[in-house]
């Protein structure tokens, strides 16, 4: 899940593609590295506290365990509420991409990375392979294209350097757009998030339980013991 995150605050991609304004998916994030950082802290907490069979530390980790919770319902709403926005920001994006800043050599690095992402996922464009036929990388390197829609190399299915300029016809390219591809769909990335989130609080409500389980273990059963014990020496140095 840290790696995820990482991932997802770091990603050149998906950074260029999400407009300024809309900032869910770096603060999604944030939120799963923190949140993580959290978990294994209370992690080692609780397991310690309960291998010393120690109520304070299952205190802690109990009060960091409800924090958890309380980000990973927070992380569901806000990526629930926003997964609209997300889908067509993306969706958008990767089409801006393809028609007005592949193949500028002011944008090597997002030309790089959404060759790889055509290569991996088998697509050609942001919602349509047709997006370059008029884009900046076709008045750039492919004004002598014999074929009236040309494509990048990385979006034919087997690549040579003008396989997508003047191929004979579409069988020989990719022509599922990445939006598609990606599976970036408003119901998709909705049940994802929901999925995910609500998979991860089910597992800290019963981490919080079974650490109120063994609290009470310790303050009532362990507690009344230790006192009968007391009594019964008492009642034994007095008898004597």
């Amino acid at each position: 899940m840290i790696a995820a995150g990482v991932f997802l605050s770091q990603s050149q991609l998906i950074s260029e593609t999400i407009p300024g304004s809309i900032q869910t998916v770096t603060a999604s994030a944030i939120l799963i590295i923190v949140a993580c950082v959290i978990m294994l802290i209370s992690s080692l907490s609780g397991c310690g506290g309960a291998f010393k069979r120690n109520a304070i530390p299952i205190y802690a980790y109990l009060i960091l365990a409800f924090l958890v919770l309380a980000m990973s319902i927070a992380g569901v709403i806000i990526a629930a509420v926003n997964s609209p926005q997300i889908t067509t920001a993306i969706t958008t994006g990767l089409s801006n991409i393809a028609k007005t800043e592949y193949g500028d050599p002011r944008f090597e690095k997002l030309t790089i990375a959404m060759d790889a992402l055509q290569k991996r996922l088998q697509c050609c464009g942001g919602n349509s392979y047709f997006e370059y036929t008029d884009s900046v990388w076709a008045n750039i390197s492919a004004t002598t294209a014999t074929n009236p829609n040309p494509v990048p190399p990385s979006c034919c299915i087997t690549e040579t350097p003008r396989c997508g300029q003047d191929r004979p016809n579409d069988a020989v390219i990719f022509v599922q757009p990445c939006s598609v591809q990606s599976g970036l769909t408003r119901g998709l990335v909705f049940r994802s998030v929901l999925g995910l989130g609500i998979t991860a609080c089910v597992i800290q409500a019963i981490a919080i339980l079974c650490s109120i389980i063994l609290l009470y273990d310790l303050e009532f059963n362990e507690g009344k013991g230790s006192h009968s014990t007391t009594k019964v020496v008492v009642i034994k140095e007095e008898a004597s």
